[in-house]
C-alpha cells in the first residue's frame, strides 16, 4: 500500500477518534490537537520506515499480527489514561497494520 494511502487512513482514524473522544470540541484544542494529529500521521508511516517496502515480502516483525496486538493494546490503555498524543501515535500505527492486513499479502504472524 502506498504512503499517501496510509497517511489518509491515519488521518481519517485520527479525526474519528478525536470526534468520538471529544464530540463537543471542548477538551482537545490548540496545540494538543496539532501534536496529536502529527503523532497519528507519523504512526501511520512508521512501519514502512522501520521496514521499507523494497519488495512484496518486506513485511516482517514491525508489520506482524503480534505488533498489531501490542499497538492496539497500547492504544486502548493510553486512550483510557487520556494520553491523547501518545494514543494518537499508536492509533496511526495500528491503522497502518489494519490497512495492510486487508491486502493480498496480509500480515505475517
Amino acid at each position: 500500500m502506498k504512503r499517501d494511502v496510509h497517511l489518509a487512513i491515519g488521518a481519517i482514524a485520527f479525526f474519528a477518534y478525536t470526534y468520538l473522544r471529544d464530540p463537543s470540541h471542548s477538551e482537545i484544542t490548540g496545540y494538543a490537537f496539532i501534536y496529536a494529529f502529527i503523532a497519528a500521521i507519523s504512526g501511520s508511516i512508521i512501519p514502512d520506515i522501520l521496514e521499507p517496502p523494497t519488495n512484496w515480502a518486506h513485511r516482517g516483525l514491525f508489520h506482524s499480527k503480534r505488533i498489531l496486538k501490542i499497538t492496539g493494546t497500547v492504544f486502548l490503555l493510553t486512550a483510557l489514561m487520556k494520553l491523547y498524543i501518545v494514543s494518537s501515535f499508536f492509533l496511526g500505527y495500528a491503522s497502518h497494520l489494519l490497512a495492510d492486513a486487508t491486502t493480498k499479502a496480509g500480515l505475517p504472524d
